[in-house]
């Protein structure tokens, strides 16, 4: 069995939607929500995305409701 790393992945999502508080505390939590939904079985890759603070930057943007 071998582990394969990908390295500088971005993540986007809707702010608000199911995540709540600061642009670093939402992103903090999607990672906590996508690594449950990466491990659980039966479907589960047993995957996990792995954070290093000191190489995130978290950006925000409004986005366009009507696009």
């Amino acid at each position: 069995m071998k582990a394969i790393t990908i390295h500088r992945l971005s993540l986007q999502f809707d702010a608000g939607q199911v995540t709540r508080g600061s642009d670093d505390n939402q992103a903090r939590e999607a990672v906590i929500l996508i690594n449950l939904i990466l491990q659980r079985e039966p479907f589960g890759l047993g995957a996990q995305l792995i954070v290093h603070p000191d190489e995130i930057e978290v950006e925000s943007h409004p986005i366009d409701p009507a696009a």
